[in-house]
Formats: C-alpha cells, sequence, structure tokens
C-alpha cells in the first residue's frame, strides 16, 4: 500500500503581509509629512494674487507671487502714556529731547532696542548707561564735554545730554535741534518698534 502526500495549498503569510502594510503606511505618512513641510515652507514666501483673465492674452485668474519683507516704518504715529504715568528715567528723556515725538522714539531705541532703561547697562562693544553710549567711539567728544566713562554710568542726566549730542550731530549739522537715531543699533535694526506693540 502506497501512502500519499496531501499536499495543501500554499496559504499566504499574513504575518509577512501585515508588516509590509505597517511599513507602506508609515512611508507614506512621512512622506506626506515631507511633502506638507515643503509646501509649508514654500507658503509662507509665495501668495495668490488676483488678476484679470483677459488682458490681451488669456492666463489663469490668480498668480503665484514671492512675499518681500515688509518695508522699514518711515513715519510713526506716537500717542503715549501721560508724562505723570512715566518712570523718572523716561520724563528725564523727554526733558532732554523736549520734542514729544522725538522723545517717545528715544525713549523706545533706548528702552527696547539698548538697554531696556538700566542705567548701568555696559554691553561687550563698551555702550554705556541708558542710551549705550558708545564711549570708544564718542570719547573725545565726551571728554570735552568734561565728563568720563564713570559719568554716563552714574549719571543718567549726563549720558542723555551726550545722547542728544550725537542725535543732533547725526543728520550732519550740531545745534539745530534736527538730528536723527541713525547711530543707535536698536534703531538701525528695528528693535525698537517692539515699544509701540
Amino acid at each position: 500500500m502506497e501512502i500519499k502526500k496531501i499536499l495543501h495549498p500554499k496559504r499566504p503569510d499574513f504575518n509577512l503581509i501585515s508588516a509590509g502594510v505597517l511599513v507602506g503606511i508609515a512611508l507614506l505618512i512621512i512622506g506626506l509629512s515631507v511633502a506638507f513641510k515643503k509646501i509649508a515652507d514654500w507658503g509662507s514666501t509665495h501668495k495668490f494674487v488676483k488678476q484679470k483673465v483677459i488682458e490681451m492674452k488669456v492666463r489663469l485668474p490668480y498668480r503665484i507671487e514671492e512675499v518681500l519683507p515688509p518695508e522699514p516704518v518711515k513715519e510713526i504715529v506716537v500717542v503715549g502714556t501721560p508724562y505723570e504715568n512715566l518712570t523718572s528715567t523716561e520724563q528725564k528723556i523727554i526733558q532732554v529731547f523736549k520734542d514729544y515725538k522725538t522723545s517717545m522714539i528715544a525713549i523706545a531705541i533706548f528702552d527696547c532696542g539698548e538697554s531696556g532703561l538700566d542705567q548701568y547697562a555696559v554691553s561687550k562693544t563698551g555702550d554705556l548707561g541708558v542710551a549705550q553710549i558708545n564711549y570708544p567711539i564718542h570719547k573725545d567728544m565726551i571728554k570735552e564735554m568734561g565728563y568720563t566713562s564713570a559719568d554716563l554710568l552714574l549719571s543718567i542726566d549726563k549720558n542723555l545730554e551726550v545722547a542728544y549730542r550725537i542725535w543732533d550731530r547725526a543728520d550732519g549739522t550740531e545745534g539745530d535741534g534736527q538730528g536723527n537715531f541713525d547711530p543707535w543699533n536698536g534703531y538701525k535694526n528695528g528693535s525698537y518698534l517692539r515699544c509701540f506693540k
């Protein structure tokens, strides 16, 4: 008598199929994540702009343009805190700079762009006091005014007097009361604008 082997049909290996499906899903999720990240990065520098459909040529109703950074603020309208509610340092800045708008910009520069109105602030580059006067650059003018680097730290009034003179000279003419804040990095880099929000 002969014994016959019964051949069973091969069944698919469900563990192997499950692993393949899981790997496929993981790759799909990773691929979608990367795609969404690329789209989001691209979307932060581009925008849709509505345009005329027909203007001597046929085109799509929208186009995509690169988003340019905003232009720096050229004119600031300042509506500030009442004088009596300002700190003594802020009041001294107003007394030195006289013009209210110029004074408010000076307060913003010295507060949000430079020293945080800290009388004893000293930077790595030798900027001193509330107005962060750069002593190495302005040493001759400071000595001509009869002050020392210690005076710029110990006296807010002297620090602001030197700051006013630097501001007044910055437009090329000293003594006309028509200066500018270009000598201050907190003005040039726009960090002073945080005070106006």
